[in-house]
């Protein structure tokens, strides 16, 4: 009998144990297929920070994870056969043929937008009337003025954070001084990440509001911020169709 339950338990071990990582795996492997500039390192460096500040389990925080992912990923593919339906197929980026326009200081727009691996949309601060300041895969953090920023007619638009004009004024002078940080792919956990150094779209506009005024610019409120996250937030205003 002894030498039997001796069996099991060495066959347990050797067996079931790895198992048990399975699912960790599968989901790590299906969150680098949405994030594949991110690597799996840096991934679960954050995943164990989260573990660490939430007590959350390090399953709980994968599947917190891929469902963000997920969820961004059904928006965009919703609201790229809007735009198909509509006879618009460039998604915004470079394939952009409208300016976006003039608007005030701590303005924001938002533009669908394919242009890295995954559809997650785009967003840009107004700095000035005339000048944007965004983070983009090719350059990091920059400037350029509203006629050089093109856009898709269909889908973008302007918004306006429901704030004080000084924390407006606050947050676009902020996410003018990060212009020259470099761009991060990391959407995933990036409300988690330091509010300096890389940094994409969102996370800019995010950390912006979030040092000047208090204000959490995220739908959801998950581990992620994410354009449409931006754009749907609590307390942003629609100033005009682009």
């Amino acid at each position: 009998m002894k030498r039997a339950i001796l069996s099991f338990v060495l066959f347990a071990s050797t067996f079931l144990i790895p198992f048990s990582n399975v699912g960790a795996s599968s989901v790590v492997d299906d969150i680098l297929m949405l994030q594949p500039d991110v690597s799996q390192e840096q991934l679960m460096a954050d995943v164990e920070s989260i573990v660490s500040n939430t007590g959350m389990t390090e399953n709980e925080v994968l599947d917190k994870i891929y469902s963000e992912l997920k969820n961004n990923q059904e928006k965009g593919m919703t609201e790229q056969a809007a735009l198909q339906k509509k006879g618009n197929s460039t998604f915004g980026g470079s394939g952009g043929t409208v300016s976006v326009g003039s608007s005030t200081k701590g303005n924001f727009y938002y533009t669908p937008s394919e242009t890295a691996y995954l559809d997650h949309g785009h967003v840009g601060l107004y700095y000035a009337t005339t000048t944007i300041v965004e983070s983009v895969p090719s350059d990091g953090v920059r400037q350029i003025s509203t006629t050089a920023r093109k856009v898709d007619s269909s889908g973008a638009v302007v918004k306006s954070v429901s704030t004080s004009t000084t924390n407006r004024n606050n947050a676009a002078n902020w996410a003018y001084s990060q212009i020259g940080q470099s761009y991060s792919y990391n959407f995933a956990t990036n409300r988690l990440t330091g509010h300096d150094g890389a940094k994409n779209c969102s996370k800019l506009i995010w950390s912006a509001y979030k040092l000047h005024g208090n204000l959490d610019l995220d739908v959801d409120g998950g581990l992620g911020v994410y354009p449409r996250d931006v754009r749907d937030a609590p307390g942003t205003v629609l100033v005009r169709n682009i």
